[in-house]
Parts: C-alpha cells; structure tokens; sequence
C-alpha cells in the first residue's frame, strides 16, 4: 500500500495580518502595536516631568511608581507584539513569551492601583509617612492581590480550553479579582474623604482625581461583565484586548495631565518638596508625635512656575518658618 506523509496549513487569507489569526484575534496584532507606540510617548514623557520635578526637589515617590507602572506597561506590550508577531509567522507564537507579557501587565496595573491608594491616603500629597497599620493592611492586600493573579494565571494555563474564546476574568479567580477591584475602590473612597476632610486646601487635586479614578475602578468590573455576558465569543478576544488597553491609557493619560509641571496646571498635587519629607515626621519635643504626621498646613504655598523647563530656585530652597500662636 501507500504511505503518504503530508502536512495542512489552514489560514485566513494570505495577509501577514490575518493569515494564521482566527476571526476573534483580527487586529490583535495591530491594536498592540499602537498602544505601545502610544504608551513608549507616554513613558518619554513621565520622564520628561520627572526631570523637571527633580529639580524642583518633587519627585516623589508616587510620581516615581507612576513612571514605573508606564515603563513595565511598555515592556509588557512590547512582549505582546512579539508574541503576536512571531504567531502572524508560524501560526504557533511563543507561549513563555506570552506569559512574561501577562505577568508584566498585572506588574503594571498593580503598581497603578497601589500608588493611586497611597495618593488617596495623602501620601507625598498631605502626609510623608504611612502609619504602621496603614502599611499593614496595604501589604497584606496587595499580596492578596498579587497572589489571586498568579492564580488566575494559572487557572487559565491548566482549565481553559484553547479550543474555545474564554475569557481571563471567566473563572473563580477573576470574580476573585473582580471582588478586591471593588474592595480596594471602597478603601480608595474613604482614603479620599479622609484626606479632604483634614485638608481641604487639596480640593484642586482630589476632586478630579476622585472623579477621574472612579471610572477607572469601575471600568474593569463593568468590563468584565460585558465580556462575559454582552459581547460574541467570535470578537470577544480583539474587542476586550481593546477596551483594556483603552482603559490603562485612561488611567495613565489621566495622571500624566493632572502631574504636568506646568504653572497652568491647577490640579498639581505635589507642594510640599522631598527635602521637606524627613523634617515633617520628625517627633516633637514631648517625642510622641506619630509616625504617618501630616505635613504642616503652612507648606501649602502653590509651587511658582517660572515656566516648564526653569524652577524658581528660591521657593524651591525656601522653608517657611513654623507658625507660632500669639500670646
């Protein structure tokens, strides 16, 4: 008898773009890419306010967590493009590439999400320190955080059906994760209030950065209930891919504007300069001061902008004298 050896390639027309994707991962590759250039230009620029904040002795921490979460966003589409672009040529890809890339975008939005819990606390903004409780409870959330995600990971790798369009949150662990998005906006909510009610000099900066990040914390849920219910699996991948990279441009684009260090900018945050830091918690007299003390009212001056690029040295060195009553 015969003996036949043959191989089948089954493509989607002979475009580079569609040849080895299914009708659900159309435009995919390209998506990604644009979201990186976009977010490459968004990285540049953080750096770019971060020198001039540098200078002006207000680089804070925050700012420097947000300029990482851009940076790991950065390496975790260029992974993406690499994945997908190696997939558009062998119709295979490279899993481990794409798991790197998973794992870099939850860096990223976890990094996000805990410096926008910090600045609702008032951290660098209308505090130098957490208390003790405070760093308590952010580390045990964000390991519990961390550690859903890492299982989400998992689940998706070992239960989930390549065969079919399922998706990341369409399992135990992405309600999980669903649950502690919802958590965290209740914390984020009441961090909030707190810094407002104590300091009130800060609507400028809190209120639209409440209003801004409530849609953000609740774009994801909503997100994830769209796609599991409203959306066909046959453009289920493409569309949410979409929407979450929408969504992390938002948040990102969001503090890059509301951070500028421009003298136009009204919604600056940061007045009070790093080397002012280590003074405001330092205890007083009697020793009892408490370690998360606020930053004295009095350092609240708006910062004066000569112009972008050129920082007025004498209020940046200048240390305002502490209030004394009279009598």
């Amino acid at each position: 008898g015969l003996q036949l050896e043959y191989e089948m390639v089954l493509t989607n027309g002979k475009s580079f773009w569609t040849r080895h994707f299914s009708a659900d991962e159309f435009g995919i590759l390209e998506t990604d890419v644009t979201f990186l250039l976009i977010f490459i230009l968004i990285f540049f620029l953080s750096c770019y306010f971060g020198y001039l904040l540098k200078g002006r002795q207000l680089l804070h921490t925050t700012y420097k967590m947000f300029m990482a979460a851009a940076g790991v966003e950065v390496l975790s589409l260029l992974f993406f493009c690499i994945y997908w672009g190696q997939y558009a040529t062998d119709g295979i890809g490279n899993e481990s590439v794409k798991i790197l890339a998973k794992l870099l975008f939850s860096s990223s939005f976890l990094i996000f999400l805990l410096m926008l819990i910090l600045l609702g606390k008032g951290f660098t903004v209308t505090r130098g320190r957490i208390s003790h409780a405070g760093s308590v409870k952010l580390s045990v959330y964000m390991t519990l955080y961390t550690l859903t995600h890492v299982v989400l990971l998992i689940y998706e790798a070992e239960f989930f059906d390549p065969g079919q369009v399922l998706y990341t949150y369409e399992s135990p662990a992405g309600y999980g994760l669903i649950g502690l998005q919802v958590a965290a906006y209740v914390w984020f909510c009441y961090a909030v209030l707190v810094s407002l009610r104590h300091f009130p000099e800060k609507q400028p900066f809190y209120v639209p950065f409440f209003a801004a990040y409530t849609l953000w914390f609740f774009a994801v849920p909503v997100m994830a209930l769209i796609a599991n219910f409203g959306i066909p699996k046959w453009a289920r991948e493409k569309i949410v891919n979409g929407i979450q990279l929408g969504i992390h441009l938002y948040a990102h684009g969001v503090f890059l504007i509301m951070t500028r260090p421009s003298a136009a900018n009204k919604n600056f945050p940061y007045h009070v300069r790093t080397s002012q830091i280590a003074s405001a918690g330092v205890p007083g007299p009697g020793g009892n001061q408490s370690a998360d003390k606020a930053f004295p009212q009095h350092v609240y001056g708006n910062v004066t902008f000569i112009s972008d690029s050129v920082p007025n040295f004498t209020e940046l060195f200048s240390i305002p004298p502490p209030t004394t009553s009279a009598g």
